[in-house]
């Protein structure tokens, strides 16, 4: 074979291996998500709130999405990442981010 045959497979060889490398990683970490793949959250799917007054949204496309409202005593079942204060009753924000626009409003604009 030539030298140029050689590198060829070198090449392929190379690849495989970095390929079968990162499958075994995801297959250790299934969570390990590449940054086009977002934290797994597809439209369509439900929100992690039924709606919300204060949506920020980044320019990127698609855009990532939070809602900054602040609810009473808890957050919406759906939310998967709450923080609340420990004031009686706590005051709660759900810091999920969703890769698309945060839905209807609950006030309507005034």
């Amino acid at each position: 074979m030539t030298r140029s045959t050689y590198l060829v497979v070198a090449l392929l060889a190379s690849v495989l291996l970095v390929v079968s490398f990162c499958n075994a990683q995801f297959q250790e970490n299934p969570g390990l998500l590449l940054p086009s793949q977002g934290d797994g959250m597809e439209v369509g799917k439900k929100k992690p709130w039924p709606c919300c007054d204060m949506c920020k949204c980044t320019r990127s496309m698609p855009p990532q999405c939070q809602c900054y409202d602040v609810l009473v005593g808890g957050c919406h079942r759906n939310c998967k990442s709450c923080f609340c204060t420990r004031s009686n009753p706590p005051s709660c924000r759900c810091t999920d981010v969703i890769y698309e626009d945060c839905g209807k409003r609950c006030h309507p604009e005034a």
